[in-house]
């Protein structure tokens, strides 16, 4: 099946989308494609899509499966409000074993996958053997190229990143480091106490208001005002606190390391431009 997502935190909607498929019983995931970075298709003008390929192992039928897709997709607010439009998670059945099946709501193997280079270069990685339509994967892609398709970041090295003192204002590093995790393929979670909502992105006003673990925080904030967010940081536990310049504080460090959380002084703008964050 094929996930992707050209709204808001659109690495979050496919990593928590993957996890709820996985939690439905009778549905196990098996594996997940990179993520890619995709041209819309279509004559609406509208952001990027984040897409993968999810192979998964099912006890239930095809219209059965296409019902809990659908409902997952509710769950993450989509909205069908046109044919190409933008959406927060769109989900679709690509191949199911070697089954063909055609109804007026659900077509197998997929009618127009053949011709998604968005869908057959992660399909290929996965599935590299696989054949649709009586061809291979491989002579499909010459076929059709991969212009406007980029790999973008291994599914399983998406982290979710909690940048607190975010901002809207393009001259602060808070914003910069934001654009710079949605563009490198990391979910991003921005506390704010000002802003509702950045890139189009929901703002939290504290880190506890995040709905996903986060594994690493960002801070952005002096050393005072974190006195007042230390202790929902050490509740949250995430794996990684990074102090940006500038936001230097020994006593928080200490209060963070002794509650087995790594700290790191160093500036996440520059980690992500020369990766190694």
């Amino acid at each position: 099946m094929s996930i992707g997502s050209n709204l808001g935190d659109r690495a979050g909607y496919l990593k928590n989308g993957v996890a709820t498929i996985d939690s439905f019983e009778g549905i196990s995931v098996k594996q997940v494609s990179p993520v890619y970075r995709t041209k819309p298709i279509g004559p609406i003008e509208q952001s990027d899509f984040f897409n993968a390929i999810v192979e998964i192992e099912t006890s239930l039928e095809p219209e059965f499966l296409l019902k809990r897709l659908l409902q997952i997709e509710c769950k993450f607010g989509r909205v069908r409000n046109g044919r190409w439009g933008p959406r927060t998670l769109d989900l679709d059945i690509i191949l199911f074993g070697e089954r063909a099946r055609k109804s007026p709501n659900l077509e197998i193997p997929h009618p127009r996958a053949i011709e998604r280079a968005f869908v057959l270069q992660p399909l290929k990685d996965i599935a590299p053997n696989v054949s649709i339509e009586g061809g291979s994967l491989e002579s499909a892609l010459d076929r059709i190229g991969i212009d406007g398709v980029h790999r973008l970041i291994d599914f399983d090295r998406i982290q979710t990143v909690g940048v607190l003192g975010a901002s809207s204002n393009p001259d602060r590093y808070a914003y910069l480091v934001l654009n710079l995790l949605v563009e490198k393929g990391f979910s991003v979670f921005p506390v704010s106490l000002r802003e509702s909502s950045i890139l189009g992105i929901p703002c939290g006003r504290s880190i506890s208001d995040s709905e996903s673990q986060v594994e690493t925080v960002t801070l952005y904030l002096s050393p005072q005002r974190q006195e007042s967010v230390i202790d929902e940081l050490i509740a949250a536990m995430p794996q990684r606190v990074i102090f940006n310049p500038g936001t230097e504080s020994a006593e928080n460090r200490r209060k963070l390391e002794k509650a087995g959380i790594e700290c790191v002084e160093a500036c996440t703008v520059v980690m992500l431009q020369t990766d190694q964050f």
